[in-house]
């Protein structure tokens, strides 16, 4: 679709709202496994920083060839986006293609549930010799 990310951005000035993701209800939050399920074409999504991106019209734009992009097909790139672009803004490359966010996993408030732990557990006292 796009051979640049000069004319992706140059698309994105005239189309704010690519993937009609604000048009739909706004962001909406993904498990890693469903982020999994989007590793080739014709629907990709990668996530950074905890943002999922369907990056399916970037991969042609990239730089280095969409082939350099197939390692974080339907994975977190962080850590790989970092350390190769750790300098660049990607809100400014990709940030019309953001669809949501991962899902924080629950947090337990009572953590002894977690274990059955009854909660007049008191530590056991060790035995001296």
């Amino acid at each position: 679709m796009f051979k640049s990310q000069y004319e992706l951005k140059q698309y994105f000035e005239q189309n704010p709202d690519p993937l009609n993701v604000q048009k739909n209800g706004g962001y909406k939050e993904y498990t890693m496994q469903e982020v999994a399920l989007h590793n080739a074409p014709p629907s990709i999504c990668s996530v950074y920083n905890g943002a999922v991106y369907d990056i399916t019209m970037y991969v042609n734009c990239h730089p280095g060839g969409a082939k350099m992009l197939e390692k974080v097909y339907g994975k977190d790139m962080t850590g790989l986006f970092n350390r190769f672009h750790g300098y660049i803004n990607i809100d400014n490359v990709i940030g019309p293609l953001k669809i949501g966010y991962i899902k924080k996993a629950p947090t337990v408030k009572n953590p002894s549930s977690v274990f059955n732990i009854p909660h007049n557990f008191t530590k056991p006292k060790i035995m001296k010799k």
